[in-house]
């Protein structure tokens, strides 16, 4: 897994985050583009399918009502004949067969119509068919049916030659009576056209209605006078759904998908009522949805793979960005796609710039540091140099004073290697030999100066003593175990240094035998045992030297002694 990418947090990226935006925004103006043009489509066909509904029911009945007049002008003409009125009145029986020729022209002239009857005041019958069974006397002004005729000029739904109703719709006429009068305005006859109950069924034929759609005519009683299932002209449950149906007015009915739309038929007081399936409209409308799904679909496809392509082309190089940084340790320049954006462009030569002032900083850090060290290494001495030289000199004076001319000249010989070990022509790395002899030369000094009280040993393997470390690591350690362990120590004290190698790592190791301290109860910044003269320094140089892991550790307990053990990296480069 590559370094510093977290799994958890993969939906933070940048790309993932631009994805995530174009997907929901192409989502988003997908649902809301396809739902408006779907909800404006959806209304618009429903107000053209409602319209076209409409007009095709109002044309249907204006279809009838102009079939129906012009019946009703052809009986006007005929009623107001005066060859008619004559034989009415009974002056003339000769025109008999004329008025029969006539009748017979005017079914000729119109297949729709049936029988043609005319009926006199006094109970004489005209027409076409011979053998009429119709209720007449000598007064037909006393007849119901007669009178019925004189005052309702309306078509009306009867059966054929007024025979008893039956619910076999081929014996079912639409009638239309026309009184007949002299020029006085005194009843001469009625006359009735019988038209065939099919001509309204081929009027309204050719209305779509839908799987379950239908139409029914009321009279203005609110009696059946059309509708294909008869049961509804007898059965009194269903007149009054047709009676509800008609008094719910103009409606539109959502669940059932189901239009209602009445209209007057003019001529006739009939009321048309057209209950209309929109299965039609249904399938548009699902056609309709499907064509917005199909196109929403290719235009979030198109959208999605615009977001991709953008998010690539941008996040591509912000990629490149984000592994140039995280691998900023490695002070490597980073280089974008060409096609890359401007701002993009800009923020790469802006870390190329910083990554290049970096370098120059660590440059000028480094060589600093070399300066500093020096400088740590002159204190070091300034610190060391002035004590350990004076307690020497005394020593030597006080070995002159008894004549010890041998060892005077021993511990010059040995202060003089001392001395020439720790400048080392300036050099800030040296053998583990060389760093081991000037320990060496250190303890031989102050054996001489502590004699009985103090002895050493120093048992480091052959195969260290090529290798390279800092100068003064170990002196400061073995004089801190002198002054702070072995000196206050009642009786002999004894140092030893060994050495061992585990892995990459040297480790040295300071023993002594000296009072020891509690680690716990020394502050950090004590100047006691763990604080002592250089102790610290050699702790810092060693971790800024070989980083984390390496360094100086101390065991101890109070009058159990001290162990310090250093620890470095194998190393055999030299300082210049």
């Amino acid at each position: 897994m590559k370094q510093g990418f977290k799994p958890r947090h993969w939906f933070r990226r940048f790309g993932v985050q631009l994805s995530l935006f174009f997907l929901g925004t192409g989502l988003a103006v997908v649902l809301l583009l396809g739902g408006t043009v779907y909800f404006f489509a959806a209304k618009l066909l429903m107000d053209e399918t409602v319209s076209k509904t409409r007009d095709l029911l109002e044309m249907s009945g204006t279809n009838i009502s102009t079939y129906i007049a012009r019946v009703k002008g052809s009986s006007n003409v005929f009623a107001g004949d005066p060859a008619l009125r004559q034989y009415l009145a009974g002056n003339g029986q000769q025109l008999q067969g004329d008025l029969l020729a006539r009748i017979y022209a005017m079914l000729e002239s119109d297949p729709n119509l049936k029988s043609i009857v005319v009926v006199s005041k006094d109970g004489r019958i005209l027409s076409n068919e011979a053998g009429l069974d119709m209720s007449v006397s000598e007064d037909m002004m006393k007849e119901d049916w007669y009178m019925e005729s004189i005052h309702n000029t309306m078509p009306v739904l009867t059966g054929a030659r007024m025979q008893g109703f039956s619910v076999n719709k081929n014996d079912w006429v639409i009638s239309v009576s026309t009184e007949i009068t002299d020029a006085r305005g005194e009843n001469l006859g009625v006359l009735l056209m019988d038209m065939d109950y099919s001509v309204i069924e081929e009027h309204l034929r050719s209305l779509d209605l839908g799987e379950e759609g239908y139409v029914f005519l009321l009279n203005d009683r609110g009696a059946p006078v059309y509708h294909r299932d008869t049961r509804y002209f007898s059965d009194p449950d269903k007149l009054a759904e047709l009676q509800q149906t008609l008094a719910a007015g103009n409606s539109y009915d959502k669940a059932q998908n189901r239009l209602t739309y009445h209209t007057d038929i003019e001529n006739t007081g009939w009321t048309m009522v057209g209950v209309v399936s929109l299965d039609t409209l249904r399938m548009l409308k699902q056609q309709l949805f499907q064509a917005v799904l199909l196109t929403g679909a290719l235009l979030f496809g198109a959208v999605l793979l615009l977001g991709v392509l953008f998010t690539r082309r941008l996040a591509a190089p912000m990629a490149d960005l984000e592994r140039g940084m995280r691998e900023i340790e490695k002070l490597a320049q980073i280089s974008v796609r060409s096609n890359s954006f401007y701002e993009v462009e800009l923020l790469a030569g802006n870390y190329n710039r910083m990554i290049h002032r970096i370098r120059a900083l660590m440059d000028e850090i480094s060589a600093k540091e070399k300066i500093l060290r020096q400088a740590e290494l002159n204190t070091l001495f300034s610190q060391i140099n002035p004590h350990f030289l004076y307690n020497t000199l005394d020593t030597i004076v006080w070995m002159a004073e008894f004549n010890d001319s041998a060892k005077v000249i021993a511990l010059t010989k040995s202060l003089a290697a001392f001395f020439r070990l720790s400048l080392n022509g300036g050099r800030e790395l040296v053998t583990v030999a060389d760093e081991l002899e000037h320990v060496r030369q250190y303890l031989y000094i102050q054996k001489a100066r502590y004699e009985e009280k103090l002895s050493y040993e120093i048992c480091v393997p052959a195969a260290l003593l090529d290798y390279t470390i800092p100068k003064i690591v170990l002196q400061p350690i073995v004089e801190n175990s002198i002054y702070h362990g072995v000196k206050p120590l009642d009786g002999p004290g004894r140092i030893t240094v060994t050495g061992r190698e585990e892995g990459e790592r040297l480790i040295f190791t300071i023993t002594d035998n000296g009072v020891g301290f509690d680690p716990a109860a020394v502050h950090p910044n004590s100047p006691s045992r763990l604080g002592g003269v250089g102790l610290r320094n050699v702790d810092e140089r060693l971790k800024l030297y070989y980083g984390a892991g390496c360094g100086i550790t101390v065991r101890s307990a109070p009058g159990k002694g001290c162990t310090v053990c250093l620890t470095v990296k194998k190393r055999t480069e030299r300082s210049p």
